[in-house]
């Protein structure tokens, strides 16, 4: 099995993010303004020896490959923002392209979504995201083409990887058509299309939804915890559903202290119940599921945030002993500081997952 880590590439100043959120701002900048919410809340999380890097500096990009290197991760998904002509967050992947000394294995997962930003309670649209025709297509393709080329970029049956966070847009089947054809005029057989699966985690659901896949599509990507939250609310009605939405209701009226709502979830519960659910099995596609070592996305958001506690070591091993024999595993994430979900070493927990990974056979 590889592993293969997502990769977010906002942790160095970018144009618009100084327009939308203030100079000088990063992901760091979340990180280091979080505040505890109730008492025990481990908030904020340090890196190790205070290491707030900046991905534009190549020794970062060395110490990054390094350590994954040699606690078995086999290699990083960036996040991929491109809308319409328009890139963001590009350079990071765009130095390691032009590093070559760099042996990091690596793909693209395209983050095809739209970014918001709230004020006053109202989603306001920061970059829309938009597919364009043709000649988008054209000019997204010829900027991804010397990524693909590249030997480190990876490949399966001379087909370079391509996920996809939003599998859901009209355009899906003519833009990954029209891809493909462009790859086998650049000497590939095409390209792996991976679609990203976030909803009901029954085999039923799944099979329709891979029914609705285009013909490029090789595997599906069972992203978590996402996929393991909704195994834990199972029905929309449950108990546990309306107990959210109560606190909800409540945390929007303020009638309560906003700090006392945020919603808590039990890591070893979940790889419990992800253990007991029969692996995945469809028709047609392939599987590649997925991991998570906890998550706290209170930096960005508060109190409408919601934490899911480090999972113990047994159950996550029990979970990898029923998902080992898949080609790829895909963890997120390898640096979601903002959202708690990070393999890099913290001052509190040092290399605690990514001990954890090296465990893993």
């Amino acid at each position: 099995m590889k592993k293969f880590a997502l990769f977010l590439p906002q942790f160095h100043e970018i144009m618009e993010n100084n327009e939308w959120w203030g100079k000088g701002f990063t992901e760091w900048t979340h990180v280091k303004g979080a505040k505890p919410l109730y008492s025990g809340h481990d908030q904020p999380k340090i890196p190790l020896n205070n290491n707030y890097y900046n991905l534009l500096d190549k020794d970062t990009v060395i110490t990054q490959t390094n350590l994954a290197n040699k606690y078995g991760i086999d290699g990083f998904v960036y996040y991929h923002y491109y809308f319409s002509g328009k890139k963001i967050m590009e350079k990071p992947a765009e130095n390691l392209l032009k590093w070559k000394d760099i042996k990091q294995k690596f793909f693209f997962c395209w983050a095809n979504h739209t970014w918001y930003k709230a004020i006053d309670g109202k989603k306001k649209v920061l970059i829309e995201q938009r597919y364009g025709d043709e000649s988008v297509w054209e000019e997204h393709f010829n900027y991804l083409l010397p990524f693909f080329k590249d030997e480190r970029y990876e490949k399966k049956d001379n087909k370079p990887l391509f996920m996809i966070f939003n599998a859901r847009f009209q355009e899906k089947r003519e833009l990954f058509n029209f891809f493909e054809k462009k790859c086998k005029e650049n000497g590939f057989d095409g390209i792996y299309l991976i679609e990203t699966y976030m909803e009901d985690c029954s085999n039923k659901a799944i099979q329709k939804y891979v029914d609705n896949t285009v013909s490029q599509t090789e595997m599906l990507y069972i992203r978590e915890p996402s996929v393991a939250l909704n195994l834990f609310y199972g029905k929309r009605y449950t108990w546990q559903w309306l107990i959210r939405r109560i606190k909800q209701v409540i945390r929007e009226k303020k009638a309560i202290r906003k700090t006392s709502l945020v919603m808590r979830y039990d890591g070893t519960k979940l790889f419990q119940l992800m253990s007991k659910k029969e692996k995945f099995s469809i028709q047609g596609k392939k599987i590649a599921h997925g991991l998570f070592f906890g998550w706290d996305n209170t930096p960005r958001h508060g109190s409408r945030g919601y934490i899911i506690t480090c999972p113990k070591e047994q159950y996550v091993q029990q979970y990898y002993n029923i998902i080992k024999n898949d080609e790829y595993v895909f963890i997120n994430a390898w640096n979601e500081w903002a959202e708690g979900m990070m393999l890099e070493p913290t001052e509190k927990d040092r290399y605690r997952n990514l001990e954890l990974i090296k465990k893993l056979k």
